[in-house]
C-alpha cells in the first residue's frame, strides 16, 4: 500500500501530478526520449496515418510524440494530468510551428470530444501509473475504457505498458529497488517530488495474456501484443528481457 504523505502547499494534487510537476523541466533529458524518431516511424507504419486524421495522445507529456505527428498533417489532441508537462508541450509546438490541442485531464475520464481515428498512450504516460487510493487493475481498465470511448468505430490504439515478466524475474534475483506486491503485480517506489519531498508511488505491471484479456474485456479487438521498450519496439512476442509490452488494438466497427 502507498503510505500517505502530507503536502500542505497543494493538498488537492495527486502523487503522480506532484512527481511530473517536479520532473517536467528535465523530462526531455531522460535517455529514453532519444528514441522518439524511431517511435514515430513505427507509429506511422503501424497506424497508416493519412493527413487530416484525428489522433489522441493520452499522457502526452512534453509533446515529444504529439508535435512531430502534428507536423505530418494530423489533427492532434494531447491529454495529460500535469499542467507543467503540458506547458512543455506548448513550448515545443510553438518552436516547431505546429498546432496541437492540449488538454489537462485524467486519462480515466477523458472529456467528451469528437471521435478520433487513432489513439496512442506511450511510455507509461497514464497507463500503469496507479492513481492514489485506486485498485491497480481498476485504474488501467478505466484508462483503456476511456480511450475506447474516444475512438471512432474502427479506430486503432497503440499503447505500451510495463512487463510483469521482467519484474518477476528481477524480483526473484533480488534486483528490484521498490516494494513488489506479487498479488497485484505492482511496485511501490520512492520518487522525488517538488521541494525535495519524497513521493511513494505505485506502478502496475502486466503479463502479455493479461494485457490482451484486459483490453478485450473493455471492448477492444486485440491485433498484437508486441515487445516494447524505448528504442526497442519490435513486432515480435515479448520476452522476459523486455521492459515494456506494446498493445495494438482496434475499436470494433
Amino acid at each position: 500500500m502507498t503510505e500517505p504523505c502530507e503536502y500542505p502547499d497543494h493538498p488537492d494534487r495527486s502523487g503522480w501530478e506532484r512527481y511530473f510537476a517536479s520532473a517536467a523541466d528535465t523530462y526531455d533529458d531522460e535517455p529514453f526520449t532519444g528514441a522518439t524518431d524511431a517511435e514515430i516511424a513505427l507509429l506511422r507504419d503501424v497506424l497508416r496515418f493519412e493527413p487530416g486524421q484525428r489522433l489522441l495522445d493520452v499522457g502526452c507529456g512534453t509533446g515529444r510524440h504529439s508535435v512531430p505527428l502534428a507536423a505530418l498533417g494530423l489533427q492532434v489532441t494531447g491529454v495529460d494530468l500535469s499542467a507543467q508537462m503540458l506547458a512543455g508541450a506548448r513550448e515545443r509546438a510553438r518552436r516547431e510551428g505546429v498546432e496541437v490541442e492540449l488538454l489537462e485531464a485524467d486519462a480515466r475520464s477523458l472529456p467528451p470530444m469528437a471521435p478520433f481515428d487513432a489513439a496512442i498512450c506511450l511510455c507509461e504516460g497514464a497507463f500503469c501509473l496507479v492513481a492514489d487510493g485506486v485498485e491497480p487493475l481498476a485504474h488501467d481498465r478505466a484508462v483503456l475504457a476511456s480511450m475506447l470511448r474516444a475512438l471512432r468505430p474502427g479506430g486503432r490504439l497503440v499503447l505500451t505498458g510495463l512487463n510483469a515478466a521482467r519484474l518477476l524475474r528481477d524480483w526473484g534475483r533480488g534486483e528490484v529497488a521498490g516494494e513488489v506486491d506479487l498479488l497485484t503485480l505492482t511496485e511501490t517506489s520512492s520518487y522525488p517530488g517538488e521541494g525535495g519531498a519524497s513521493l511513494r508511488l505505485r506502478e502496475h505491471y502486466h503479463l502479455p495474456d493479461g494485457l490482451r484479456t484486459l483490453a478485450e474485456a473493455v471492448g477492444f479487438e486485440v491485433e498484437h501484443v508486441w515487445a516494447g521498450g524505448a528504442g526497442d519496439w519490435r513486432r515480435e512476442p515479448p520476452t522476459v528481457d523486455d521492459y515494456e509490452l506494446m498493445l495494438v488494438a482496434r475499436r470494433p466497427r
